[in-house]
């Protein structure tokens, strides 16, 4: 009998071959859920870079909203909609949210800028917040079928920073026509009009008007078809002519003729409420002129002592260009003039790359030349800034024109007081202040100067002044100058100091000198014009864009000079002309567009596309500096200026984007 072999199983193998499928299980469960995580995950960083590219550009619109006087929360919604965030919002349970996918907040909730942590400036911050419910393929299997995906945006709004007038006419003299059109020009200014004129207040020659109240009249006999309300501080002639902004404030009167009109959207706020007066004139029924009377008026937006954070300083010199250096191309087109030999660079034909820094002696493109500026500042040292024939200058990367000579002028503003610290309860003035110059006040370019300013003790009963001076070249402190001890003056009781310096270029400069006070005195300063002499073969000229050619030329992009396209010294009278054409068929009168969109179907862009034209602030402070504008189209230009006038049938149209002008500061900051 043949035995029966019986193979026995190992109870050990079968427990580990059933431990190995639930671990195989186990694993692959686990793979793929790893698997789907890393899907949706990817997925899902998709969608949260999506919400971030949304609320970053919904919260730029949000900023440029308010500055417009727009809804913010209108301006997000309908931005991040086209990115993929429509108003309402369904959660991962269904819910919906109305306008919850894209929530406003001003002042922000979160971070750095919540009234909490920034009580003085949180308003001028707007927060987006974009969220949208993301659902997930893989996940789902473990229980994440869908995950909430949001992200956050902080811009600074920039009001307090940007000068809110687009025009300003400073001249706050009760001469008239300080912002005139003529010849049928036609201005209109997305932003706000001030006019400081006082033609027309008590105090006019002219015409008696008490600042609160004024007869609306229609003017006979000289004219035909004057409208007259209250005095003449801006004025429109020549038939079709208009101006239009979204408000009007003229501290005196203003007047058209030609049956002209001037109206503004809204009426201008003093103190929080609509201005008290704005007469409608007579024989004028529509639309309502909603132009302000009696406005206060306002300082220099870029030279305020109240505003010290906003004042724009002198540029230095810097020194002429150098190829090869510091950015500039090998093969850059070099100025030659020096301080003490000027000579104005011209280029006249090919193509060329100009860089920045001080032009002895000024700076003329001109016949067919096409100039490529590199960003930065141009100190023009004399001779001015011209664009003439068919040239074309490309200055989109960011330059400033600076003309540091101009026609000697007082300067509107006295340095030596606006720096001057306030006066304390309880402490005594010094007398005889004053501030002199060992070479007079026309010295030459490089002449060493002896700068000396002295005061002297209240009487014979008061001690000594005791502390420190410092000299300053318009708002800016002069090397060295600063602080300098006071040390025993040329009579009993007095101290002084002296300041040596010496100027590079020529032209006018408004000196001053602050002697900041000690524990018995206040502050107190001096000022001194002095007009540096024009070097022989030197010339002073303004600035002037006269070409048929493609100029296009764009504010600075640096911090102090941000927005800055033109900048005219502070004691200058000379006129910025911006009277050029285009050679182009048909496109004769829109020189100014430039890449700028249409605004609500008005005035669009010409046909022919863009031609040229400018970007940012003009300034050019003084009482008696003007602005002169004979060209047409669409810009977003600010100008800042003594005096503006518009003329030539120009039909302008200025956008307000503050970004763009002088201290914007419109940008994403969280």
């Amino acid at each position: 009998m043949t035995p029966r072999l019986h193979h026995r199983r190992r109870p050990g193998r079968d427990r580990a071959q059933g431990q190995m499928i639930v671990i195989f299980a186990l694993c692959l469960t686990a793979i793929i859920s790893m698997a789907g995580l890393l899907v949706d995950g990817g997925m899902a960083w998709a969608e949260r870079r999506e919400a971030q590219s949304a609320a970053d550009t919904a919260a730029l619109a949000a900023a440029r909203a308010i500055v417009k006087g727009a809804s913010a929360t209108d301006a997000a919604r309908t931005i991040a909609a086209t990115n993929g965030f429509p108003a309402n919002l369904v959660d991962c349970a269904g819910v919906t949210h109305v306008n919850g996918s894209v929530v406003v907040n001003r002042p922000p909730t979160q971070g750095a800028h919540t009234t909490a942590l920034d009580p003085v400036n949180a308003n001028d911050y707007v927060e987006v917040i974009t969220s949208r419910a993301v659902h997930t393929t893989f996940a789902a299997a473990v229980g994440q079928g869908c995950w909430m995906v949001s992200a956050r945006a902080v811009s600074s709004i920039g009001t307090k920073s940007v000068a809110k007038c687009s025009f300003c006419s400073l001249n706050d003299s009760y001469g008239n026509h300080t912002l005139v059109l003529k010849n049928g020009a036609t201005l209109r200014v997305d932003g706000d009009i001030v006019v400081n004129s006082r033609d027309g207040l008590t105090g006019d020659s002219k015409v008696s008007f008490d600042g609160t109240t004024c007869v609306a009249g229609q003017e006979a006999g000289k004219y035909k078809g004057d409208f007259f309300v209250c005095g003449d501080g801006f004025d429109i002639f020549g038939t079709g002519g208009t101006i239009s902004a979204r408000t009007i404030s003229v501290t005196g009167g203003w007047e058209t003729h030609d049956f002209n009109i001037a109206w503004a959207d809204a009426l201008a706020e003093v103190n929080g409420a609509p201005c008290p007066l704005h007469t409608q004139p007579l024989g004028y029924s529509s639309p309502v002129a909603n132009v302000c009377l009696g406005m206060p008026t306002i300082a220099d937006p870029l030279n305020d002592s109240l505003t010290p954070k906003n004042i724009i300083p002198v540029p230095p010199v810097v020194g002429a260009p150098v190829a090869g250096v510091n950015g500039c191309p090998a093969g850059a087109s070099i100025p030659t003039g020096t301080a003490v030999a000027p000579a104005l660079k011209t280029i006249s034909a090919g193509s060329a790359t100009i860089c920045p820094g001080t032009y002895y002696g000024g700076l003329m493109i001109s016949g067919t030349a096409a100039v490529t500026m590199m960003p930065g500042v141009y100190y023009m040292a004399g001779g001015g800034f011209t664009v003439t024939n068919s040239a074309a200058v490309d200055g989109t990367a960011g330059v400033m024109i600076y003309n540091s000579s101009g026609s000697a002028g007082v300067a509107d503003t006295n340095p030596g007081v606006d720096l001057v610290p306030a006066k304390t309860k309880g402490k005594k003035d010094t007398t005889g202040v004053t501030l002199t110059s060992n070479a007079g006040t026309n010295p030459t370019v490089g002449q060493a100067i002896a700068l000396t300013m002295q005061v002297v003790r209240k009487d014979s009963g008061s001690p000594t002044p005791t502390g420190v001076m410092t000299f300053y070249d318009g708002q800016n402190p002069i090397t060295g100058c600063s602080d300098l001890p006071v040390v025993p003056g040329s009579t009993t009781g007095s101290v002084k100091a002296v300041c040596n310096t010496s100027w590079s270029t020529f032209g006018t400069k408004s000196v001053s000198s602050v002697y900041e006070g000690d524990p018995v005195y206040n502050a107190v300063g001096g000022a001194l014009i002095i007009t540096i002499t024009v070097p022989a073969g030197a010339t002073i000229a303004p600035i002037t864009i006269n070409s048929t050619g493609n100029v296009k030329l764009y504010g600075g992009t640096n911090d102090t000079y941000k927005g800055l396209v033109m900048f005219q010294d502070r004691t200058s009278t000379l006129t910025i002309t911006l009277a050029p054409t285009s050679g182009a068929s048909g496109c004769t009168d829109d020189w100014l567009t430039q890449d700028v969109p249409d605004v609500a179907g008005v005035d669009p862009p010409a046909a022919c596309g863009a031609l040229g034209g400018l970007r940012g602030t003009i300034y050019a402070a003084h009482d008696d500096a003007l602005v002169y504008i004979t060209a047409s189209g669409l810009a977003d230009l600010q100008v800042i200026a003594g005096k503006i006038q518009v003329d030539s049938n120009a039909d302008a149209r200025f956008a307000f984007t503050p970004q763009y002008f002088a201290n914007g500061s419109i940008r994403l900051v969280e």
